[in-house]
């Protein structure tokens, strides 16, 4: 089995794969959809699950929380992950949150998965637009959070924000029949379930601060999952993103 992704702050321990090979290769593409904006309930969640097991039960001895490896993440995760919309993340196999990724930098994670090209143009080609827009819709957010009116946002469910096809693209970059899913996928998933948790706590915060505070954290999330993809994205398969500040 494959060991877990690094990170300087959490010492992961090997894990068990999240399926058998040959399901995962029927079944990659296939994303667990768990939850929709309406049903949150934003309570602050506590940062220590119960018990040693992470939500995807393997037995570890280490801390496990929605926060725990990053301060930032939100606090309102469920901590059985039942309140995002890819059940299946890093959170979910391993009990952590993820750091967020600064753009262009290659030290985390350490590889990126092989796809065939072929997959990674085809994919682009089919939700690039998508994903970049969904960027640029993100990042002009904090022009109505600053006049206060942050608690009127869309919703997360809100097809601007494309975080259906934000998956779709991170399956087409990071998975393969050959592969199966692979940690680097489960990464790009949870990056998008914090953008769809963070945008619940803009719309819920009990200030313009609180929202600002979430705001810049939905961005890192999305300059995140725009990097992982930058790193496979050669002038073969087409143009790079641009990150948002």
């Amino acid at each position: 089995h494959r060991e877990a992704l690094p990170d300087s702050n959490v010492n992961y321990d090997p894990v068990l794969p999240l399926e058998a090979s040959d399901n995962s290769r029927r079944t990659f593409l296939t994303i667990p959809i768990l939850a929709t904006c309406s049903s949150f309930i934003l309570e602050p969640q506590p940062s220590q699950a119960a018990g040693t097991f992470t939500p995807g039960g393997t037995l570890v001895d280490r801390e496990v929380g929605v926060t725990v490896g990053n301060p930032e993440a939100s606090p309102n995760r469920k901590v059985n992950n039942e309140n995002v919309l890819f059940s299946q993340d890093t959170y979910f196999k391993f009990g952590t949150a993820s750091p967020f990724i600064e753009p262009d930098a290659t030290d985390f994670p350490k590889t990126m998965p092989f796809v065939l090209s072929q997959q990674r143009y085809d994919s682009l080609k089919k939700y690039g637009e998508r994903v970049q827009s969904a960027a640029k819709v993100i990042n002009a957010l904090d022009e109505t959070i600053k006049v206060g009116d942050f608690a009127k946002i869309s919703g997360c469910d809100d097809p601007i924000y494309a975080f259906r096809p934000l998956g779709l693209l991170a399956n087409g970059f990071m998975a393969s029949e050959n592969t199966g899913t692979t940690n680097e996928l489960l990464l790009a998933r949870w990056y998008i379930n914090e953008m769809y948790l963070r945008i619940g706590d803009i719309q819920n915060a009990s200030s313009v601060e609180e929202a600002l505070i979430a705001h810049t954290a939905l961005k890192k999330s999305m300059n995140s999952y725009l990097s992982m993809l930058n790193r496979v994205i050669t002038p073969k398969v087409g143009n790079k993103f641009e990150y948002i500040v």
